[in-house]
């Protein structure tokens, strides 16, 4: 299925102001994301548009990693490693 053209994104006018109506609406708070399902309009038009409409984009930190809890198995291999002093092996899948 194809999305439908937006041949007002085309016309100079009407895409300054779709793109000054997303910087409003991203400055106010809305994300991407939501810009994008609101609009329906592709993530890559969005940000396109709001770079041509001047809006700073928000920067999201990097997550840190996902640590899992230890299990009893876990603990095994590194005490007998520590008892035989050889490195633990990278727990497997």
């Amino acid at each position: 299925m194809t999305t439908p053209r937006r041949p007002y994104l085309r016309a100079r006018n009407g895409r300054a102001r779709v793109a000054a109506l997303l910087r409003t609406e991203y400055e106010a708070g809305a994300s991407v994301a939501v810009l994008v399902a609101r609009h329906n309009i592709s993530r890559s038009t969005v940000q396109r548009l709001l770079h041509e409409a001047g809006a700073r984009m928000r920067v999201t930190p990097p997550r840190p990693p996902t640590l899992r809890p230890a299990t009893p198995d876990d603990l095994d291999t590194l005490v007998a490693s520590w008892l035989t002093s050889t490195r633990p092996r990278a727990p497997g899948p």
